[in-house]
């Protein structure tokens, strides 16, 4: 079973940048209602493609320079990384469906 990773400052570059599978980032804060709405769905991600795709969670709260870098301006926002690349960003809350496609065309 898949686990969300918490990603920070200090492991960033080894969870995301030189991962060798495709990474989904949840951007998020917990004063974010739209981001609690979105989090068991993330979970259900995770689930679903197992160890085909890593599913990490930054807190924008706890690491806004993480924020910054990767141009989050609203919350939530997912972003999908491929070989340490940014292929895809959705922004908002967005049904199941919209993260699946996302997934189903870069990973």
């Amino acid at each position: 079973m898949a686990t969300l990773t918490a990603v920070n400052d200090s492991n960033y570059t080894q969870e995301v940048i030189n991962s060798s599978q495709p990474v989904l980032i949840d951007f998020w804060a917990p004063w974010c209602a739209p981001c609690r709405t979105l989090n068991p769905i993330v979970g259900t991600i995770a689930k679903e493609h197992g160890s085909a795709l890593k599913v990490v969670t930054i807190n924008v709260d706890e690491a806004p320079d993480l924020a910054a870098r990767n141009a989050v301006r609203s919350l939530p926002t997912i972003a999908l990384f491929k070989g340490g690349k940014k292929v895809g960003v959705l922004t908002g809350a967005q049904p199941k469906e919209s993260y699946d496609d996302l997934i189903a065309r870069h990973a």
